[in-house]
């Protein structure tokens, strides 16, 4: 099977399961099937302080793998899997301190603290960024993204790419006004990610 180049490829095995004698829900496994090593984009994010790290928004649950699978019955309970209820449910983010051998992305920010993000490209996690986002970066502060393909950390940013978003004024880039009710869910819907871009947020 092909995949776009810098996209992780996830399966979702979708199981009919009897979690009570009475009670029967789809449930969604996610599968990281493979990984595009060689066209891989990275992400990062910039901050003025500590971030907390960790995984956001996704909404999963352990269970034992007999109990999901018709074909693993004789397996032992003590093999779990995690499941999710809903697609949407596996869709979060991560933040990692900076693996080694990735210090070449610190030429890219203007802040101190820098670390990988985990982000796929999909509505919800882009709306569990600037959930995150939204929570911790603090009034007078500014956030830093950005993307490039692994191996070129150290190569320049595209500055043509740059943009900002302020969340105070909630203006995305210079002329589009985001909905002060539904802005997460607007820039959920209209932030992409690009190779070599520069994203200032701002609050």
């Amino acid at each position: 099977m092909l995949s776009p180049p810098g996209f992780i490829i996830h399966i979702f095995l979708v199981f009919v399961c009897n979690l009570n004698k009475s009670d029967r829900i789809i449930v969604f496994y996610k599968q990281r099937e493979s990984e595009v090593t060689n066209m891989t984009v990275h992400h990062y994010i910039g901050s003025p302080y500590e971030l907390p790290t960790g995984s956001f928004g996704t909404k999963e649950t352990l269970v034992p793998l007999p109990e999901v699978s018709l074909f693993n019955r004789n397996q032992k309970k003590d093999k779990l899997i995690t499941i999710y209820e809903k697609e949407e449910d596996a869709y979060g983010i991560s933040i990692n301190y900076l693996n080694d051998g990735y210090s070449d992305i610190e030429n890219a920010f203007t802040l101190p603290y820098i670390y990988e993000l985990s982000c796929d490209v999909h509505s919800k996690s882009i709306r569990e960024l600037f959930t995150y986002i939204e929570e911790y970066l603090i009034e007078g502060c500014h956030i830093e993204l950005y993307s490039c393909l692994d191996g070129e950390e150290a190569k320049e940013k595209d500055l043509n790419l740059n943009i900002s978003i302020n969340l105070k004024t909630l203006y995305f880039g210079k002329y589009y006004k985001l909905d002060k009710k539904k802005y997460i869910y607007e820039l959920g819907e209209m932030f992409t990610f690009e190779d070599k871009q520069f994203v200032a947020v701002v609050k």
